[in-house]
């Protein structure tokens, strides 16, 4: 019979590796776009978007601060490190909810109003952005208030959107694989990975009855 501890540990893994390893080929192609000029990635299909300059600042803003934002969970939400480590927990979750709510959420809703996938499209990446910035917050202020479960179930909700980047680039591949429309492809891969990355928050919320207990430290201003 398989211990709990070696299931837990293959069901972690299972999330976690997929996860990093995604997150780190994303930073790896956003970095390139300040080593290889204007002429990498979507920059050549973005010429009107590159008139505008307050885009062009939104972007390479959007960037760095996105790679921070899909990185820092992974250490943010490990019960081991929680438990023994709060203290840089803490530290580490203000860099996030500080670079989430000030840069990756106004810049990528920026970013949203020249999406291509016309009106379908540019809606589903605000939405993605307000619901970020809400589930970030209320996040934030269950921790202000030392409500652990409710500071925990909402950094899942907020994590799950963030990561709607890594689901929506695997559906976009996906579908052209499938030979779906490319329009059609954007809107769909969009909508669809917020949709699916928020209903595998609540399964995964709801199945582990995550972190019931109070905080049993002394708040600190976050």
């Amino acid at each position: 019979m398989i211990k709990p501890k070696v299931i837990s540990l293959i069901t972690a893994c299972a999330l976690w590796l997929p996860l990093i390893f995604f997150s780190l080929l994303l930073t790896h192609n956003a970095m390139l776009y300040f080593t290889h000029g204007g002429e990498y990635g979507i920059l050549p299909e973005k010429l009107i978007a590159r008139l505008d300059p307050f885009w062009n600042i939104a972007f390479y803003i959007h960037l760095p601060t996105g790679v921070l934002c899909l990185l820092t969970p992974v250490f943010l939400l490990s019960k081991t490190y929680f438990k023994n480590l709060h203290q840089l927990h803490q530290s580490i979750g203000k860099m996030y909810v500080w670079a989430t709510l000030l840069f990756v959420c106004p810049t990528g809703m920026y970013l949203a109003v020249y999406a291509k996938g016309g009106i379908i499209t540019q809606t589903g990446f605000m939405i993605q952005g307000i619901l970020l910035a809400v589930f970030t917050y209320q996040g934030y202020r269950a921790a202000v208030n030392l409500n652990k479960s409710a500071h925990v179930r909402n950094m899942i909700r907020s994590y799950a959107v963030a990561a709607v980047v890594i689901t929506f680039r695997i559906l976009h591949i996906l579908f052209f694989l499938l030979k779906v429309p490319y329009a059609d492809n954007y809107a769909i891969s969009q909508w669809l990975g917020l949709s699916v990355n928020l209903l595998l928050a609540e399964l995964f919320i709801t199945s582990k009855n995550t972190y019931q207990k109070p905080f049993t430290i002394k708040s600190q201003t976050l």
